[in-house]
């Protein structure tokens, strides 16, 4: 079986100090913080916009552990990871997020994946995966390229994660061998 790697994008809640931790440059004109107004939502873009990818990974981490409910407190934002998945779908990310400053020509691919083929169909089972435009633009690619390389495969996603507004683990910014 091939194992695909992309770079990806996650979710977590933090603090304004994390947003002092790292120096992410500005992207086609949108700071790294884009245009959210309040520190905490500032601090989550920085995350999500990050331009380095991890340098360590933490192997204990699996898709298994990320979907569980219980672990939503467990997980460190800085600390890379690496998750395989089966790819159930390649989609547009959200339309106008603050991180991107609004704009629809700054979109993040979302990419869902699940443990087992057969958990395809069960939403709950899914786990996003997010490729941000920055990473698009170091991959030299664009959503539709992404999904015919991977829907319906197994693959592999290295990066950071980072835990969303709507309480579930995502994955950014990371490494990707095609």
């Amino acid at each position: 079986m091939r194992r695909y790697l992309l770079p990806t994008s996650a979710f977590l809640v933090l603090c304004v100090l994390v947003s002092l931790t790292y120096s992410q440059s500005t992207f086609k004109g949108c700071k790294a913080e884009g245009t959210a107004k309040s520190a905490k939502n500032k601090a989550q873009n920085v995350l999500k916009n990050r331009d380095d990818a991890p340098t360590e990974m933490d192997e204990s981490v699996t898709l298994r552990e990320l979907l569980l409910k219980a672990n939503d407190d467990k997980f460190d934002p800085n600390t890379g990871v690496e998750v395989t998945g089966f790819v159930v779908d390649v989609t547009p990310g959200g339309k106008k997020e603050t991180c991107n400053c609004g704009r629809k020509d700054l979109q993040d691919i979302h990419i869902d994946i699940v443990r087992r083929k057969s958990q395809a169909s069960n939403k709950r089972q899914h786990f996003i995966v997010e490729i941000t435009p920055r990473w698009q633009e170091d991959m030299g690619k664009d959503r539709a390229d992404v999904k015919a390389e991977i829907k319906g495969k197994c693959v592999a996603f290295t990066g950071f994660l980072f835990y969303g507004r709507k309480g579930n683990w995502r994955k950014t910014a990371g490494k990707c061998i095609l």
